[in-house]
């Protein structure tokens, strides 16, 4: 809801670098840059006033996103076209509405007002530059919170000033504070959520600032064709804009309700597009919502649409979240379970899984085998044909290797030349089989820069009754040793 005097916002996010480094071009507002700045959030202030449900009410505040955006980007500095955006504004509504106020009473009142927003705006902004730069907070979920909360305070801030010196220039009853100050509030943090991170995209658009916080953050950037984009915008739309008929027509404010359930569409979109995509979709979404409740009137159902675009925001900021942190994951699981090299479980996860299948194949009384290879002569490829070769070699050793394992078996590097496998439901003689049909193929494989044939040497052994881990592999090893030893003799 927008009263006689507008407030303004500041924007997401400062710089990656420290404190101490020299700020990089994309960092400093220009003149230039601050005119647009400025012209923009008097484009948006007046939008908001075309969007209105009722007088000075709509269902968001455009400028407060802006405001927001420009200080988390530029920090105090970006705050200053958004002051004079907010003296022209003022000095726009008095005329506008025919007030004729006193020069000073309106210089003092325009100032509250704009003070006011700026304040507001930049307690949350600057907070949020300040976690991002000392590194408080360093993740996408972590940033995602952070904003939501300061969005909230923020804006709740916004709301009470503003509505404060409204009082104070007789431009609002006391009477209706608490009706006024809601709607105020909640459409300052709609135009927070959901137009926050439209904007900070903008300003950060084809500069290496904006590359390096895909990087950092983990962003995919690969979006899906533009039509199948296209064609979950327009089913999100059409439910929605089916909603606002129906709102219409009941006369019913509870119909908006079903608002909340347009979160599934918005969801989809979240899941399948990238980031920038989502954010894109959201402000459609709530331009379509602002221009419904204005076309038809939805003064009574107005709040509720509010305050469903606003859990729809965070849904989707979080939903683009969780497959982030689901690789995340995923790749963190990887690089602690294998071999960065070759792709194959590193000695503890091998080790850790052989406890496992250890401890079942003792309690469903099933034979296990270990089965150990050996490059012979490795040490002297890496002298001979350098680390390259060698490391070559260890990748092609392992993907032969996989490439005849069964599903249940795990294969390990458990020292820098030599490798185990560890196959279930197998005996020791279809082990000791499987174990000279690999050693045969593995001694033709072909290897680019290598110009000497491989020669490995193999062991095969079935597991003991309740025998260790350990011992497993200590006895499978002695026989590997007992054999490279008899091949040297003979």
């Amino acid at each position: 809801m927008r009263y006689s005097f507008p407030t303004m916002n500041h924007s997401p996010f400062s710089e990656l670098r420290d404190a101490h480094e020299p700020r990089s071009p994309e960092q400093k507002l220009s003149w230039l840059r601050g005119v647009v700045i400025c012209v923009l959030w008097i484009a948006l202030w007046r939008l908001s006033f075309v969007l209105e449900y009722a007088p000075f009410s709509s269902i968001w505040y455009p400028p407060a996103g802006l405001s927001f955006a420009v200080t988390l980007l530029y920090g105090w500095r970006g705050a200053l076209p958004v002051i004079a955006a907010g003296y022209i504004t003022a000095f726009w509504i008095d005329a506008m509405y025919g007030f004729a106020s006193e020069p000073l009473a309106l210089f003092l009142t325009s100032t509250s007002s704009t003070l006011a927003h700026v304040f507001s705006y930049a307690v949350g902004a600057l907070f949020l530059r300040q976690f991002i730069r000392v590194h408080v907070i360093r993740t996408l979920p972590a940033i995602i919170l952070s904003f939501v909360a300061l969005g909230f305070i923020t804006s709740l801030l916004a709301a009470f000033f503003g509505v404060q010196v409204q009082i104070s220039a007789g431009s609002l009853s006391i009477f209706n504070l608490y009706e006024n100050w809601l709607l105020r509030w909640v459409g300052d943090m709609v135009g927070v959520f959901v137009l926050t991170p439209l904007f900070f995209a903008l300003l950060m658009w084809k500069t290496p600032m904006y590359s390096a916080w895909l990087r950092r953050l983990r962003i995919s950037t690969q979006p899906t064709p533009l039509y199948q984009y296209l064609l979950k915008v327009t089913v999100s739309l059409t439910l929605l804009l089916c909603l606002i008929v129906l709102s219409w027509w009941f006369e019913n404010p509870d119909v908006a309700f079903g608002a909340f359930f347009l979160v599934l569409p918005q969801m989809w979109i979240a899941y399948t597009e990238n980031a920038l995509r989502a954010v894109i979709s959201l402000a459609i979404f709530s331009i379509v919502v602002a221009l419904g409740a204005a076309i038809f009137a939805l003064s009574d159902s107005a709040i509720i649409y509010q305050f469903a675009i606003s859990v729809i925001a965070v849904t989707v900021y979080f939903s683009l979240a969780a497959p982030i942190m689901l690789s995340q994951s995923q790749s963190l699981q990887y690089q602690a379970n294998n071999d960065h090299l070759t792709g194959v479980s590193n000695r503890r996860y091998f080790l850790e899984s052989a406890e496992d299948e250890f401890a079942r194949s003792f309690k469903n009384q099933f034979p296990v085998s270990l089965v150990t290879f050996d490059i012979l002569g490795f040490r002297a490829i890496n002298n001979n044909y350098g680390h390259s070769v060698g490391d070559q070699v260890l990748v092609e050793v392992a993907k032969c290797l996989r490439s005849e394992l069964r599903q249940s078996d795990i294969i390990g590097r458990l020292s820098s030349n030599s490798f185990v496998l560890l196959m279930p439901a197998l005996t020791h003689d279809s082990a000791q089989r499987f174990a000279e049909h690999m050693r045969v193929k593995l001694n033709y494989l072909s290897i680019e820069g290598l110009k000497q044939p491989l020669d490995f040497k193999c062991a095969a052994i079935e597991i003991e009754q309740n025998e260790s881990v350990d011992g497993a592999i200590k006895r499978v090893s002695e026989l590997l040793e007992r054999a490279k030893t008899q091949s040297r003799r003979g």
